[in-house]
């Protein structure tokens, strides 16, 4: 088993797009949808969206209030850039000091 989460993620998954985005909104949260990281509204675009926050939150980096779908799609109400998230980008030099 790997010791980077991120090892984990599928290599075609917005990841680097969703935690810039989430940086940005850092220390609040924001709602997260397909279209915010990118992605359409068709049905591999919406798969594409759930593996990220899946990957995202089971490696620790995403946590949210909610997973919702409704007729615009799914969408991630409250999501926010946990600590181990912020330190993953630290750490990639990608946050400004």
């Amino acid at each position: 088993m790997p010791l980077d989460p991120r090892a984990r993620m599928p290599r075609d998954v917005p990841v680097e797009s969703v935690a810039r985005l989430l940086q940005q909104r850092w220390p609040g949260s924001t709602l997260l949808t397909p279209a915010d990281v990118g992605l359409g509204r068709d049905k591999d675009s919406i798969a594409t969206f759930l593996a990220m926050v899946e990957s995202l939150s089971d490696s620790g980096f995403l946590s949210y209030e909610a997973l919702v779908f409704n007729a615009e799609g799914p969408m991630v109400i409250d999501a926010a850039l946990t600590a181990r998230g912020r330190a993953m980008l630290a750490a990639e030099g990608d946050l400004a000091h």
